[in-house]
């Protein structure tokens, strides 16, 4: 049987549309969720409702089975931002609303949307993720106000110390108090970090050993913080994601080789039945030659004969150059798979490599966050013990949040978790620090290195 030609190598050579030929669909699905990794910190990106200046990064495949192949949407894979309006205008597919919806809800309307205006006869897969959260924006009594980028966990202490720490009238007596709400500040996102870095290296290494499970660190395992379960069930995901798009990868590339394999036991039996109908007609040109040459035959029976041979030979050819070319592409698939495995292995020791060296800086920075922290605090009390306790005030904390009703205040204390798009006030119940009452210890600004001075004053009622 003549080899037919490999169409799919000649579709991919003169196209010029990005696309993966021979792979199945289940592979695409196993990619948008190894893809999902790029929102990996986003614990909770699955409940989060979009909103404007909310930053979206799209990923749109079509599986086109008449050609076997997965073609991308250059024009749509790329980064939107959702308008004021909560709408996002997208190429082929006009304005979407898109707040209020989830990210999932988000990419299906997109889908129904390119199906109808397109024409298709089914719907595109559609992948969409928050590159970059809206801001939360800091007011009141800090060092610098304004509007600063949301992470997924984000405290109002913590944007409190991003946005420089509380704003005083007195900087020289409150230095300490500002390093340490920093401090902490500093300490419990540097912690969060390295939890999250323990736990990616947790799966990395599960990965590079191909096991079938993650084993996380004891001291995350045994924690009651739900934000570390949270975190610990995203990275089981990513495992689980990841195996799954690689055991499937193989498993194609396995099937295809497989069939090459019955292909060449094919092709073989052909040669042997174009050798088997070769000799049986010489066998019979044999003889009518024989008759021929006795008179008791026509000529031109002979040259059908031979005519018939060169055909028979020339089929025979063809089947060779096929066996041939299945050999070969039995050989390329075999590359494939060792290529798949050993870029698989690059990849998971390259970012384990990475890890490692980020959690490494993430403990230094820590212990000199802490050896700063001890320091402040073993200052304060000698701070404290200059100025009237009475004076002293207290940050309070709220937040200005927009709602489908309008915009409301809500009480906060230093630990409120924020949402994209809030707005942290933050001011005094009372005077400032160093604002003591008539006859109380007023403390003088100090240069760095000398100790505090004290203002003369009258001495407090019930003191020598």
């Amino acid at each position: 049987m003549p080899s037919q030609p490999d169409t799919r190598r000649a579709g991919r050579a003169g196209s010029p549309e990005k696309r993966t030929a021979g792979v199945p669909r289940m592979l695409l699905a196993a990619a948008f969720a190894v893809a999902a990794y790029a929102a990996a910190d986003a614990a909770s990106a699955g409940d989060y409702r979009l909103g404007p200046q909310d930053q979206l990064r799209l990923k749109v495949y079509e599986w086109r089975a008449s050609r076997d192949q997965i073609f991308e949407w250059t024009a749509l894979n790329d980064q939107f931002t959702v308008g004021a309006d909560g709408a996002v205008f997208l190429p082929f597919v006009g304005e979407v609303d898109a707040g209020g919806l989830t990210t999932g809800e988000l990419a299906r309307a997109i889908g129904d949307r390119l199906m109808s205006r397109m024409g298709l006869g089914r719907q595109p897969d559609v992948s969409v993720e928050i590159a970059e959260y809206r801001p939360v924006f800091v007011s009141g009594d800090v060092t610098t106000p304004g509007a600063y980028p949301y992470r997924p966990g984000l405290t109002v202490l913590q944007a409190v110390s991003i946005a420089g720490g509380l704003r005083t009238g007195n900087e020289a007596s409150f230095r300490f108090a500002r390093e340490i709400i920093g401090g902490r500040g500093d300490i419990g996102l540097l912690d969060w970090t390295r939890t999250s870095l323990l736990l990616r290296k947790a799966r990395l290494e599960a990965e590079l050993a191909g096991a079938d499970a993650i084993r996380f660190p004891e001291e995350a395992v045994a924690s009651s913080d739900p934000s570390e379960a949270a975190l610990m069930e995203q990275e089981r995901l990513i495992f689980e994601a990841r195996r799954d798009g690689l055991k499937n990868q193989t498993q194609a590339l396995e099937n295809l080789r497989d069939f090459f394999a019955q292909e060449l036991v094919s092709l073989d039996e052909q040669l042997s039945l174009y050798d088997k109908r070769i000799a049986l007609i010489r066998k019979e040109l044999e003889g009518v030659s024989t008759l021929v040459n006795k008179g008791l035959a026509a000529a031109p029976r002979g040259m059908e004969l031979e005519r018939a041979i060169a055909e028979m030979q020339s089929e025979r050819l063809s089947a060779e150059t096929g066996l041939l070319r299945a050999r070969q592409e039995q050989s390329r698939t075999e590359i494939a798979i060792l290529e798949l495995k050993n870029r698989f292995r690059n990849e998971v020791t390259v970012a384990l490599r990475e890890t490692q060296t980020q959690l490494d800086e993430t403990d230094l920075k820590t212990s000199t966050a802490a050896r700063l922290l001890m320091e402040s605090g073993a200052s304060m009390p000698r701070l404290r013990a200059l100025r009237d306790p009475t004076a002293e005030a207290r940050p309070a904390f709220s937040i200005v949040r927009p709602t489908a009703e309008g915009m409301a205040e809500l009480p906060a204390e230093d630990g409120t978790p924020l949402e994209p798009g809030d707005t942290v006030k933050v001011d005094y119940l009372s005077d400032r620090l160093g604002r003591g009452q008539a006859g109380s210890a007023a403390l003088l600004p100090v240069d760095p290195g000398e100790e505090p001075t004290v203002a003369a004053g009258p001495t407090p009622a019930g003191t020598n």
